[in-house]
């Protein structure tokens, strides 16, 4: 990363801070850390807002890794926290996870505290740059509001009053268009007011062949009841997010993923719905690759990616069944919308909202009456390494043998999530042989040239900066041939490595999920 970061390190071993810091400065981080050992240290540095994340010892004489989360929150910076321990159970990290923190990495495994840096760095920034689209829309509806008031007080103004909403149009317009965001906007009739740059480059349709047309009227929309309703439900408050399908121009299917929140004019009236999102097509059909009568493993800390590829298929013509041990609150805020998903609670306790499933015999019982009752079954197993502290590993992989065996006969789809961390190797490794892999996490046997892992890289980069890579910006930063570009950038695309999307009259590359996945690891084991 360019971008120097301010680390506040709360960490009371001098010889652990050296570690946290040669960790950080092999992955080639430009840093500051600035170690703490108090409550009242730490809540001076907080005070400076230098601090661009803080990491956090579990364990100090003065204080726990949850009060120096809890002084974090109380102040009013909004930066990542990532807890680092040398000693922590599940139900500690659970209980920190729940309460606010990002991420959790064992002290014994430092190789994965870059990437998470990285990554919640990242995440942070992203839901900035959300916050300020959304402040610059409701910036702009009020400046509307305000400058049509104007012209109907000052009638003898009015061509000041037309210029100052021109320009102000015309500022928030390229606010909106400088992001690589889709962002799209409708009044209270349900006509478009807002279509920025990005959504024109995806769709095909102009602003000026949409603006102030009903969305749902439009061609492009392949489910205007489902547009309809989903708009109504944001504006009711039931529900943010949604997937919707569109058709572009030139007849191609695009998924939008969007997150929709209601605008407020003056006295907090409301005045319309905004939608921003991204296009998610291409996580979509790598998804459209997955088999039925098979069991995925997701080996991840999170829920999130394992998330989206269940809502996906629940979302089609699949039925959804989700098993976890994450509380109810939780659950409401990942499926706002849950008609088409059934959910059980991995819990030996009563819970109303939802029944439980206390052991694994139950856990069998359960998919297997699921998957053969249910059109085109799909069950998303999250956090399964719970069973880990009430059975031996023996136990739990004969559960996993006979829940795959079930899955076969009936023709159903498994994902199974788990954290890595929680296992041994040999552990993992008989899961692995078990399960299968994801197409976009299938890594293992690619082997890439040092050349070639290079533009792989740049490519990376590129496409992490919002900036296009077209084929002739490969030869001039190598500085290679037409020939060696090309034999190149077809071996990674053959690998499943990158693909092409046209951009206007170019054909820009882009990295997809795998070579994502293949660049961490090489970073890792480097």
């Amino acid at each position: 990363m360019n971008k120097k970061i301010n680390i506040l390190l709360v960490e009371d071993s001098e010889d652990d801070a050296i570690l946290i810091k040669r960790a950080l400065k092999k992955d080639g981080f430009d840093l500051t850390i600035k170690r703490v050992e108090t409550i009242s240290s730490m809540r001076k540095e907080l005070a400076k807002k230098r601090t661009d994340i803080v990491i956090a010892d579990y364990a100090l004489p003065e204080f726990n890794g949850l009060d120096a989360l809890n002084l974090l929150q109380k102040s009013d910076l909004d930066i990542p926290f990532i807890l680092v321990s040398g000693k922590i159970g599940e139900d500690t990290a659970v209980k920190a996870m729940k309460s606010g923190a990002d991420d959790y990495i064992m002290k014994d495994n430092l190789k994965k505290l870059s990437p998470a840096v990285k990554r919640e760095l990242q995440d942070y920034e992203n839901k900035r740059q959300e916050q300020k689209a959304k402040k610059e829309a409701k910036k702009y509806h009020d400046k509307l509001e305000q400058t049509n008031k104007k012209l109907e007080q000052e009638v003898s103004d009015r061509k000041d009053a037309e210029r100052n909403a021109i320009e102000s149009k015309e500022y928030f317009q390229n606010v909106i268009d400088s992001t690589s965001k889709i962002i799209i906007s409708v009044n209270n009739n349900g006509r478009i007011t807002i279509w920025n740059d990005t959504a024109e480059r995806i769709t095909g349709y102009k602003q000026k062949d949409v603006y102030n047309r009903t969305m749902s009227k439009l061609p492009m929309v392949n489910n205007p009841q489902k547009l309809k309703d989903n708009i109504k439900d944001i504006q009711t408050g039931k529900k943010t997010k949604f997937d919707a399908v569109i058709i572009t121009k030139d007849n191609a299917k695009k998924i939008f993923r969007l997150n929709g929140s209601v605008l407020e004019g003056k006295g907090r009236k409301k005045i319309g719905v905004i939608f921003i999102g991204d296009d998610i097509t291409k996580d979509a059909e790598m998804h459209g690759k997955l088999l039925d009568g098979n069991s995925y493993l997701v080996s991840d800390k999170k829920i999130d990616s394992a998330k989206d590829l269940f809502v996906d298929l629940a979302g089609g013509n699949h039925t959804g069944l989700f098993i976890s041990r994450l509380n109810p609150e939780t659950i409401k805020s990942i499926f706002p919308d849950t008609s088409d998903i059934a959910i059980r609670l991995l819990s030996e306790k009563h819970i109303s909202e939802y029944q439980t499933i206390p052991d694994l015999p139950s856990l069998i019982k359960e998919i297997e009456s699921f998957s053969s009752s249910s059109d085109n079954p799909v069950v998303l197993l999250d956090g399964v390494h719970y069973f880990l502290t009430k059975y031996s590993f023996k136990e739990f992989i004969n559960a996993i043998y006979q829940l795959n065996e079930s899955i076969i006969e009936h023709n159903a789809m498994m994902f199974v999530r788990l954290d890595p961390s929680m296992f041994q190797k040999n552990q993992l490794a008989i899961i692995e042989n078990e399960l299968r892999t994801l197409p976009s996490q299938k890594i293992q046997g690619i082997t890439l040239k040092d050349s070639v892992y290079d533009i792989l890289k740049f490519i990376y980069q590129q496409n992490q900066n919002n900036a296009l890579v077209p084929f002739k910006k490969v030869m001039s930063k190598f500085k290679i041939s037409y020939s060696t570009a090309a034999k190149r950038l077809e071996g990674l695309e053959e690998k499943g490595l990158i693909f092409t999307r046209r951009q206007g009259k170019l054909r820009a590359i882009y990295i997809s999920e795998k070579g994502k996945t293949l660049l961490h690891k090489r970073e890792v084991a480097e």
